[in-house]
C-alpha cells in the first residue's frame, strides 16, 4: 500500500473559496457604478444584444444588483431606462419583422416592458324581459 503525499492530504483538507465571492459582497463606489451604466449603454448599442439580464450576467452582477445601482445612483437609473428603452425598441423591430416569429418578442414585451393586451368592456346594453301569462 502506497503513502499519500501530504500535499494531496492537506488539499482534501482545505474550505472551498467561493470563487465569485467578490462580487456578492462587493460595496460598489458611485464612480464604479456610474462606469458600470456607460457599460451598460455600450453594451446595449451591439445590434445582437436584446436581452438586458444577458449583460447583467456577463458582468457577473445579477438582475437584483443592477436594480440596486438605479435605486442607489441617479446616473445609473438614466442610464438603465435609456437601455430598457433600447430594449423595447429592439424587441418591437424583431417582432415586426418577417425572420422571426412574433410570439416570442411580444411575449419578452409584455413582462419586461409592461405591454398588454388590453379589451373594451364598455358596452352598454339592456335586456328586455318578456313573461310569458298563461
Amino acid at each position: 500500500m502506497k503513502k499519500k503525499r501530504a500535499s494531496e492530504a492537506s488539499k482534501r483538507k482545505r474550505k472551498p473559496v467561493r470563487r465569485w465571492g467578490n462580487q456578492f459582497s462587493k460595496a460598489y463606489t458611485d464612480a464604479e457604478i456610474e462606469a458600470i451604466a456607460d457599460q451598460l449603454v455600450e453594451w446595449f448599442k451591439d445590434a445582437r444584444n436584446v436581452w438586458l439580464k444577458d449583460f447583467a450576467t456577463e458582468q457577473m452582477l445579477g438582475s437584483q444588483r443592477i436594480s440596486e445601482f438605479a435605486s442607489k445612483n441617479e446616473y445609473f437609473a438614466f442610464c438603465y431606462n435609456i437601455a430598457k428603452d433600447m430594449q423595447e425598441s429592439r424587441l418591437v423591430r424583431l417582432g415586426m419583422s418577417k425572420q422571426v416569429s412574433a410570439s416570442m418578442p411580444i411575449f419578452a414585451l409584455k413582462n419586461v416592458a409592461g405591454w398588454r393586451d388590453v379589451q373594451d368592456m364598455n358596452l352598454t346594453a339592456s335586456v328586455k324581459v318578456i313573461r310569458d301569462t298563461i
